[in-house]
């Protein structure tokens, strides 16, 4: 008896495990028809119906499921007239598939019907990484010019916590070379750590003048705060110039700056300068973006005993969008700097690579590598020393694209900086983590 109901038993948890199995085999057949069923109510006109279906088949295992399913609720919505509905589902597509330019143009287009041009354009600029047909290219490049012109006024903010190895970018020797004699710094002069709070703020109006030219009217403020270890440093900044709408993405921009720089709460510096900048696509699908810029720089110092100096500076930059997930940068700089002190004039340059990649699933990376080298006039009084730095930087910085509340985007940036200086008291060593949000608007 026992051995009949122990046979039995295992036929029926047999039966049960084969109908589970049937069940499970049968899920995504079911899954599909519903899923295609939804798509035919979408082109039928019939929304509401689509939207409730897709909203309960949830999340897909199946990624080529889970985007016809977040595709077919994204035109669902723009089709319904709610672009600002359709978003969520368009940014989750992009984020899955940012190589897909379908996704990211259809998000541009919402962005824009939203009224967040700002958006939009970053979206229709990455999406000239593709092979577009050239009607298509020709149409994405007229929105951009589009947005831009329409444009009357952009900003900026950001925050961010920030321990730093270094911060003061002081060295790390602890006794120097005075002729033949050792001399020992203290601590104060020496490398130590240090947290601090970046803040920074940013707004320009840009008033219409004429079909083509706009007014700029700027200011900005930068703080570093640091609990100890480093000196505070604020600098504000004013500029008023023009700027001037060209074909093929072309700008021109003129104007004059002011600045002004407190260390510690005290009054530091305070500059005033020029500027001209020049940019433009360079190729037919305006793919490849190079800008110049050119620097007139005075700053007058508040410490007695020192001297002006006059900061003249040329950079050319060029970006490339490889794809709408890569893009490529690459940046020089040259600079000369006049004072009647030898020690403080000189000059020097700078090269830059940059790369930016966005994984599947919103992740975005941003790699960038700096090499610098400056060279003064003249020998240092105390140490008879002329002053050769070379300067070499490393950072990555990393945010995601779904995790943006309200526009503000989280950002974490890990830097390594490094100076090697014939100048011991010049060299240093400074690693820093940046925790922090950021916005454009």
């Amino acid at each position: 008896m026992m051995t009949r109901l122990a046979a039995l038993g295992v036929r029926r948890l047999l039966a049960g495990l084969f109908l589970a199995l049937a069940l499970v085999s049968q899920a995504p057949a079911q899954q599909s028809d519903v899923l295609a069923r939804a798509e035919a109510q979408v082109n039928a006109g019939d929304y509401g119906t689509a939207i409730s279906a897709l909203q309960r088949m949830g999340p897909q295992a199946l990624r080529e499921a889970e985007l016809r399913r977040l595709w077919a609720l994204s035109m669902a919505h723009v089709r319904q007239g709610r672009p600002r509905a359709a978003l969520p589902w368009l940014d989750r597509l992009v984020s899955l598939a940012p190589d897909a330019v379908t996704y990211r143009l259809e998000l541009a287009n919402t962005l824009e019907a939203a009224g967040q041009a700002e958006r939009a354009r970053y979206h229709y600029s990455l999406a000239r990484g593709a092979a577009l047909p050239p009607s298509l290219a020709d149409e994405v490049t007229r929105r951009i010019d589009q947005i831009d012109r329409a444009r009357i006024w952009e900003g900026n903010f950001r925050f961010a916590i920030v321990p730093e190895s270094n911060p003061a970018k002081r060295t790390a020797a602890d006794t120097i070379m005075i002729g033949d004699l050792p001399f020992k710094l203290k601590d104060a002069s020496r490398a130590q750590p240090a947290r601090g709070v970046e803040l920074g703020f940013g707004l320009a109006a840009l008033p219409r003048v004429g079909p083509d030219l706009r007014l700029r009217l700027g200011a900005s403020l930068d703080a570093r705060l640091y609990e100890e270890g480093a000196p505070d440093d604020v600098q504000a900044r004013a500029e008023l110039g023009l700027l001037h709408f060209g074909d093929r993405n072309r700008r021109l921009g003129a104007g004059i700056t002011l600045g002004k720089r407190w260390i510690d709460g005290e009054a530091y510096a305070n500059t005033r300068g020029i500027y001209l900048t020049w940019g433009q696509s360079i190729d037919a699908q305006a793919r490849s973006m190079l800008n110049l810029t050119l620097i007139r720089e005075r700053t007058d110092y508040e410490r007695p005993g020192t001297e002006p100096a006059t900061r003249s500076v040329a950079a050319a930059s060029l970006s490339h969008t490889v794809t709408p997930r890569l893009q490529l940068s690459f940046g020089l700089q040259v600079e000369r700097t006049e004072s009647a002190l030898a020690t403080e004039a000189g000059q020097g340059g700078a090269v830059t690579l940059g790369a930016r990649y966005a994984f599947e699933g919103g992740l975005l990376a941003e790699l960038s590598l700096a090499l610098g080298r400056h060279e003064r006039d003249g020998p240092d009084r105390l140490l008879g020393i002329v002053r050769k730095d070379q300067r070499e930087s490393l950072t990555l910085k990393l945010t995601h694209r779904d995790w943006a509340v309200a526009g503000f985007a989280p950002v974490l940036e890990l830097g390594a900086e490094r100076q090697d200086s014939s100048n011991d008291l010049y060299s240093y060593e400074n690693n820093r983590v940046l925790l922090g949000i950021t916005r454009r608007f």
